[in-house]
């Protein structure tokens, strides 16, 4: 009995570790993965990229009004600084003007006096005139005939020496004419030369954009350059992790080539075509996350890569396209909405709604409404990924 027994608790034991093994591999599978860092990483080198040429901000809605308050400040900083220049130069021109009154009251007091003291002169050159035509009348006739002689021939020399000095007087004015005529031609030409170059070196200017987004300048090259040529350096550390998860030579190869075309683009200062090259990386990078089993739905990378596409269309004013991957989101968002759990429902909703309204605009092709509500949708991107990473830790 004692064997029997022994026999059926072993037995009964090695049933229980046959059937606890499946489970173990069961809760194995189900494990959700890890994004690599890499992936991360040329994630968010893209989404700066994307903002430095224009496209939409990949903030949380607490940075965008935080943003959004700073450039308030700023803007009532600015407008108090301008009140002050205008109330300070009106104050100038007040005293400016007050000195020209006084300047001129000191000139007519002063003209007067020269016009008094001219008038006595006539005067006294008239008495000292008389007085000399009576010192010469006792003079002989012959004298009057001499001196008459000799003021013809002075008046006769000075003649002379006039009709050189006025040859050079006209030769010099019109030398000056000369010069000034070509004064002006040179300023012209100044001023005309400048003006290409600097066209070209700026073939892109944004207007003061949303929630404290800098103008556009030459700064922002250089900015995108450092970054583009990062990208380099995380794709090859990528690149592997990929090919073993399941990604193809081919679509890596695609990859590669996009970035090249971005750089192509940077380097000539395009933006047309470096908006196009880096939404053509930044949606094949959304495709590699579908290779990740996370508690993240792969699509929402998709959702945020396809509004950075009509983002950039409408800048582009290809409605086209814009139109063709708003007509793609919906489907996309499904995707992520059945797979999202209840603890996020209050974010799917905002996201939901805005991405409505950002179809709306497209459809209605209202360019300042849709540049506005891609942000919005980005940033309930960003709130509902942070709320899923805490979910997931």
């Amino acid at each position: 009995m004692s064997k029997k027994v022994s026999f059926c608790v072993v037995s009964f034991s090695i049933l229980i570790l046959l059937s606890g093994c499946p489970d173990k591999d069961k809760n194995k599978s189900k494990e959700p993965e890890q994004i690599p860092n890499t992936m991360e990483k040329a994630a968010s080198e893209l989404e700066q990229i994307i903002t430095l040429l224009g496209g939409p901000m990949f903030d949380s809605r607490d940075r965008i009004e935080q943003l959004k308050n700073e450039q308030m400040q700023a803007l009532i900083m600015k407008a108090e600084e301008n009140a002050q220049q205008s109330t300070t130069g009106s104050e100038k021109t007040m005293q400016d003007q007050e000195k020209e009154g006084t300047e001129k009251k000191d000139g007519s007091d002063s003209g007067e006096a020269q016009q008094g003291g001219q008038y006595n002169k006539p005067e006294n050159e008239q008495q000292k005139k008389a007085d000399g035509q009576e010192q010469k009348e006792p003079g002989s006739e012959g004298e009057q005939e001499k001196g008459g002689g000799s003021e013809s021939k002075k008046e006769a020399a000075s003649e002379q020496q006039k009709e050189p000095g006025s040859e050079d007087e006209q030769g010099s004015a019109q030398d000056n004419s000369s010069k000034q005529s070509q004064k002006p031609g040179s300023e012209e030409d100044k001023g005309t030369q400048p003006s290409p170059e600097k066209k070209e070196e700026k073939p892109f200017q944004f207007d003061d954009s949303l929630f404290g987004m800098p103008q556009w300048n030459d700064e922002n090259w250089k900015m995108i350059k450092v970054l583009t040529d990062g990208m380099y350096f995380t794709w090859n550390n990528l690149q592997p992790e990929l090919l073993e998860k399941g990604v193809t030579e081919v679509q890596g190869e695609s990859f590669g080539a996009s970035l090249e075309n971005l750089s192509k683009a940077v380097q000539s200062k395009n933006i047309g075509d470096a908006q196009t090259s880096v939404f053509e990386l930044y949606d094949k990078l959304s495709e590699f996350f579908s290779y990740y089993k996370t508690d993240k739905p792969p699509e929402l990378q998709r959702v945020s890569s396809m509004v950075t596409g009509i983002h950039f269309s409408v800048r582009q004013n290809d409605w086209n396209k814009a139109q063709e991957l708003s007509n793609q989101l919906q489907k996309e968002f499904i995707k992520v909405k059945t797979n999202v759990q209840n603890n996020a429902s209050d974010a799917i909703k905002m996201l939901e709604l805005s991405l409505d309204d950002l179809r709306s605009a497209v459809q209605k092709q209202d360019a300042i409404l849709v540049l506005i509500r891609t942000n919005l949708v980005t940033a309930n991107i960003e709130d509902l990924d942070t709320r899923l990473s805490q979910a997931q830790k």
